[in-house]
């Protein structure tokens, strides 16, 4: 049984081609692994880039909206911890303690997070996705069955991951002039450190010419520099 579980989120998400398909299909697996609630934040926060986010909320309306009123999105520690780290969270009393970070968790339980867990995937620099089940009552399994249950989440969390980066990552991100297979190239080598006149070696091509593609790059994608143009370009999936 959990196995067809994963199967048929592994089939609904590569067919999904709507944020609804997503939502409905996000509530089902958290319900069929025993919560009520769950939200997914799509974060792409990459040098140069203007921060931008896209949420699926399964978590009741009044709290998405006293979340953003509040700002807890800045004292979240399930936020702090995705943003470094790839493993698990539980949440307890020893994540969610002291000063503002006690008013957050005090309030989220007031709306029925009583207890949860968060999935953090990390694909590309710069784009984190995060996923988090919650419900009304403590998570009293054993520990073998507390693993299962992870295990089965975090491997969820990586498919719905993948589905929204396929499906909403483009719309998020800056449009641009389309590069070509040669500038591609050449800013594949440059971000691997490579000089224009080591680029044009390995390309057969002048250092000039080399020099010209890497130009265009950076003039097509808006940025300041070489630099700046590796970053953008890998942020945007184009090396």
């Amino acid at each position: 049984m959990p196995w067809k579980v994963l199967c048929d989120a592994f089939d609904a998400m590569e067919r999904a081609g709507s944020s609804i398909e997503l939502k409905t299909e996000t509530e089902r697996f958290s319900r069929q692994m025993g919560f009520e609630l769950f939200a997914y934040a799509l974060t792409v926060n990459a040098p140069s880039l203007k921060a931008q986010q896209y949420v699926i909320n399964g978590f009741p309306l009044r709290w998405g909206e006293r979340y953003v009123a509040a700002k807890y999105f800045e004292v979240d520690p399930l936020v702090r911890h995705a943003r470094t780290s790839s493993l698990p969270a539980i949440w307890s009393d020893q994540i969610f303690h002291g000063g503002e970070t006690l008013q957050f968790w005090d309030e989220a339980r007031s709306f029925g997070l009583d207890s949860g867990l968060s999935f953090a995937v990390h694909e590309q620099p710069g784009v984190t996705g995060i996923l988090s089940l919650a419900r009304d009552r403590a998570i009293d399994l054993p520990d073998t069955e507390l693993a299962a249950l992870i295990g089965r989440a975090q491997m969820f969390a990586s498919l719905l991951h993948h589905a929204v980066v396929r499906l909403e990552l483009p719309k998020l991100l800056p449009e641009h002039a389309p590069l070509t297979v040669r500038e591609k190239e050449c800013m594949k080598w440059a971000a691997d450190g490579k000089t224009a006149w080591e680029i044009g070696q390995i390309l057969n091509i002048t250092e000039r010419t080399a020099v010209f593609h890497i130009s265009n790059v950076v003039h097509k994608l808006g940025a300041a520099n070489k630099t700046q143009a590796i970053v953008r370009a890998v942020a945007l999936r184009l090396i």
